[in-house]
């Protein structure tokens, strides 16, 4: 049997709630798969024919975690030299799981993947990204705009895997596969501002507590343990905003680093009271272990933010190549007037968000792609 090549397309009409503690995202998807048919070639009087007696790629969606059945079209098209191509198309709408990567949260970037596949081995067909017809996202109707910036590009990657059940009964069966994402930017102010900052704060309350006379190191033990305290609640608050992962976030190593530092300075104060025999000695040593920790947390602060800094650096440049990628995609199936035409889209959808009006774009569902009627 002659491998064949399936050509998919997909577009994301709609990306809704992306979920990080239960690793999933709401999304409508038009999915396209368009292949050869050579036994229909010039064959343009068997265009109403029924096209389920021919061969197809039993195409799946692997990731989708529940969903809407809609009803599967398929079409017969023919290129200008008379070759037929079978073109199926479907409409889903419903929760797909994802793997999120969190070892950057909350300045990290998500892959919303759809993950499609064949029931037919790799040895009869492959997949491609289909280079006809652009795959899209529509990033006026993104739902969580709050909490995340939708890139307004996508990519394809067809890859093989082995299935351990399948109906070959064959283990060692390689299979099919092409993963179609976009990709969504966490936005971090509220996690910058309602843990970062106030977490900073607390553990710079901690130098207030050298304030108190080393002669009563009860309440200077008292203060640090409250400090310390304050740091584990806020560290249970970030916890519910994550799945059960068995790594440290980076906002988790910010928190631990915090905490381990309230707790030097809470060793500290304890280990001073051993020195109450000789005053000068103890008031020298409490001076300038206020100094050491004082530095030492200055330091750690720059070292934080200009990792932050890097990463932001790094995850910028990275997108926009993959962007330009895709723009220079784009101009060459739609050509120049795509860019303007893009740009003005934005432009209409921002002066709508400023107005308080919907910022969805009109006709982008049902209008384009009926698979409703």
């Amino acid at each position: 049997m002659v491998k064949r090549t399936v050509y998919i397309r997909v577009v994301f009409l709609k990306v809704g709630e992306i979920d990080t503690v239960k690793e999933k995202y709401f999304a409508d998807v038009f999915v396209q798969a368009r292949w050869r048919e050579p036994a229909l070639d010039h064959s343009q009087h068997l265009k109403n024919s029924n096209l389920d007696n021919y061969w197809g790629p039993k195409i799946s969606v692997q990731n989708v975690i529940d969903f809407n059945k809609k009803k599967v079209l398929k079409e017969l098209n023919f290129n200008p030299h008379g070759e037929a191509f079978i073109t199926e198309k479907r409409k889903i709408s419903g929760n797909f799981s994802e793997k999120l990567e969190l070892m950057d949260f909350p300045f990290d970037h998500q892959y919303l993947n759809l993950i499609i596949t064949s029931e037919l081995p790799a040895t009869d067909l492959e997949f491609q990204e289909d280079k006809d017809e652009l795959s899209t996202i529509n990033v006026s109707c993104f739902v969580d705009v709050q909490e995340w910036s939708l890139c307004d590009y996508v990519a394809s990657v067809p890859y093989t895997e082995s299935k351990v059940f399948s109906q070959k009964r064959n283990v060692n069966t390689k299979f099919p596969g092409i993963s179609v994402g976009c990709c969504a930017v966490r936005r971090a102010g509220f996690f910058v501002w309602n843990v970062i900052v106030i977490m900073t704060l607390i553990c710079a309350t901690s130098f207030a507590t050298f304030a108190v006379s080393r002669k009563l190191p009860q309440n200077r033990l008292q203060l640090s343990i409250t400090l310390m305290l304050t740091a584990v609640t806020f560290r249970l608050t970030t916890n519910a905003n994550l799945p059960k992962i068995s790594y440290h976030t980076r906002l988790d190593k910010f928190i631990l680093a915090n905490m381990f530092f309230n707790w030097l300075v809470t060793a500290w104060h304890a280990v001073i009271t051993r020195f109450d025999y000789d005053d000068d000695l103890q008031a020298t040593m409490d001076n300038w272990a206020f100094l050491v920790f004082l530095i030492a947390y200055g330091l750690f602060l720059v070292v934080f933010v200009s990792l932050v800094l890097i990463t932001y650096v790094l995850r910028n440049n990275e997108l926009q190549s993959k962007l330009k990628i895709y723009e220079e995609k784009a101009e060459k199936l739609l050509g120049g007037h795509w860019k303007d035409s893009r740009s003005k889209e934005q432009e209409d959808v921002t002066i709508r968000r400023r107005a308080g009006l919907s910022y969805s774009t009109p006709g982008t569902a049902s209008a384009v792609y009926p698979m409703d009627t």
